[in-house]
C-alpha cells in the first residue's frame, strides 16, 4: 500500500481514557479500538492533543501505542504523535514509537521556546528529525495546543521536498487550501484536515483526508463525508458536514477534550475522564450535552 493510501481517509485522534482517580485505562481504550475497527477509518491517531499527550509520561504513552498495536484491525494504520521540545528528543521517541509498531509519526511544531520558532527553526527541526526517523513524519500544526506556532505555507513548501516528510495535519485557522497550494507538484506529502470545520473544505481543494476529534464518537459520519464527496455526491457532503460542524459548535467542541469525552460515553464508546487539570463536564453542562444528542437525533 503506497503512503497516500495510507493516509486517505479518516483518523480518529485516539483519546486516553483515565479513571477519576487519573488511573490510566489501557482496558477501556482496547475496547475503543476494537469497536473502532468495524468501522470505516483508515487508522488510529494517538499521543495527540485530544490523547492528553503532554499529560501522559513516556512510559505510560509508549503502554497506549502497544495497545493499540494488539487490538488494532491489520488495515488500520497507526500514526503516533512524537513530538517533542528538541529534535534530540523527539528522535528519541519516534525510534521508540517505530519499535512498537508505529506506522507514521505525527510531531507538533516545537514552541516552549516560542519567540524562537520562526521558520529556520522549524525547517531545521523537521529536517532534523526526518533524518533520524526510521518512520516517515507528518507536521502538526495546532497552534491552539503549540503556544500560537503556526508553521507557514513557504516552510511547508520547502519541508515537502524532503522524502521522509510525507505530510501535514493542519488544525490551525489558516486557509489550509494555502497549505495545500504550497506543496510541490508530485512531492509525495499530503495535507490532512484537523478538524471537521477543514474537512470538506480540504477535501474540495486537494486533502486526502483528516484527523477529526468528532470521530471518536462519530466515526462513520466522518468517514460518510469524504466517501459522498469522492462520489461526486456534493451536496449530501455539505449537508451531512454542515451537521456534524452545528453538533460540534453546539456541543463538544466549547468543552473541548472533556466535551469529546463525555460524548464518547453517552454513544457507546469508554472516553473515561480527563487527567486533572483537565475537568470533567459540570452536571448542567453533561445533561445541555444529552439534550442537543438526543435532538440530533444520535441519542434515544
Amino acid at each position: 500500500m503506497s503512503v497516500k493510501e495510507k493516509l486517505t481517509g479518516v483518523y480518529p485522534p485516539i483519546m486516553s481514557p483515565f479513571a477519576e482517580n487519573g488511573k490510566l485505562e489501557l482496558g477501556d481504550l482496547a475496547f475503543n479500538i476494537e469497536k473502532m475497527n468495524s468501522t470505516g477509518v483508515r487508522g488510529y491517531m494517538p499521543l495527540g492533543s485530544n490523547g492528553e499527550f503532554r499529560s501522559l509520561s513516556d512510559e505510560e504513552a509508549l503502554e497506549v501505542l502497544k495497545t493499540i498495536v494488539k487490538v488494532k484491525g491489520p488495515d488500520k494504520v497507526l500514526m503516533a504523535g512524537t513530538g517533542r521540545e528538541s529534535a534530540y528528543s523527539t528522535i528519541e521517541f519516534t525510534k521508540k514509537a517505530a519499535g512498537v509498531g508505529a506506522d507514521f509519526a505525527s510531531v507538533l511544531t516545537p514552541h516552549y521556546y516560542v519567540k524562537k520558532m520562526n521558520d529556520e527553526a522549524l525547517i531545521k527541526y523537521f529536517s532534523q528529525v526526518a533524518d533520524a526517523s526510521p518512520i516517515p513524519i507528518l507536521i502538526y500544526c495546532a497552534p491552539g495546543f503549540a503556544a500560537g506556532v503556526i508553521i507557514s505555507p513557504a516552510a511547508i513548501s520547502e519541508l515537502a521536498k524532503h522524502p521522509n516528510i510525507v505530510g501535514m495535519k493542519d488544525t490551525s485557522k489558516e486557509d489550509i487550501a494555502g497549505y495545500i497550494k504550497a506543496v510541490p507538484k508530485d512531492s509525495g506529502f499530503y495535507v490532512l484536515a484537523g478538524s471537521i470545520t477543514k474537512f470538506l473544505t480540504g477535501l474540495k481543494n486537494g486533502a486526502i483526508g483528516g484527523v477529526l476529534s468528532i470521530s471518536n464518537y462519530f466515526p462513520e459520519q466522518c468517514c460518510e463525508v469524504q466517501t459522498l464527496f469522492q462520489a461526486g455526491k456534493l451536496d449530501e457532503a455539505e449537508k451531512l458536514s454542515a451537521k456534524l460542524i452545528s453538533l460540534t459548535d453546539r456541543a463538544t467542541g466549547k468543552h473541548s477534550v472533556s466535551g469529546v469525552k463525555a460524548a464518547m460515553n453517552l454513544v457507546g464508546y469508554k472516553g473515561g475522564y480527563p487527567r486533572v487539570p483537565v475537568l470533567p463536564l459540570k452536571p448542567a453542562e453533561l445533561e445541555e450535552l444529552k439534550s442537543i444528542l438526543k435532538e440530533e437525533g444520535y441519542l434515544k
